[in-house]
């Protein structure tokens, strides 16, 4: 099989860099001022939904330690075994 002439590893590279050089010019550019005021609003929102759900779990686990967890017996299913036993005899 013949070999491509473009398989020989090249002897130049390629890099670029970037520095911050210009003060305050997130307050001079409205559209950088709005990139950064949008990435700002998500985090809040992310922020907002991880107490959100922290809460909600917090309110299952109450749930679960004085309702649940005290039960000796669970009426609503033994009263549809009870059911399902009638039906079968």
């Amino acid at each position: 099989m013949a070999k491509s002439p473009n398989t020989t590893p090249s002897k130049w590279s390629m890099s670029s860099t970037y520095n911050y050089k210009y003060p305050g010019w997130t307050e001079q550019n409205p559209f950088i001022s709005a990139i950064f005021q949008a990435v700002e609003e998500e985090a809040t929102k992310l922020n907002e939904q991880d107490v959100a759900v922290q809460n909600e779990l917090a309110w299952l686990d109450y749930v679960d330690n004085e309702f649940i967890t005290d039960m000796e017996t669970y009426p609503d299913a033994e009263s549809i075994i009870k059911k399902i036993m009638k039906k079968e005899n």
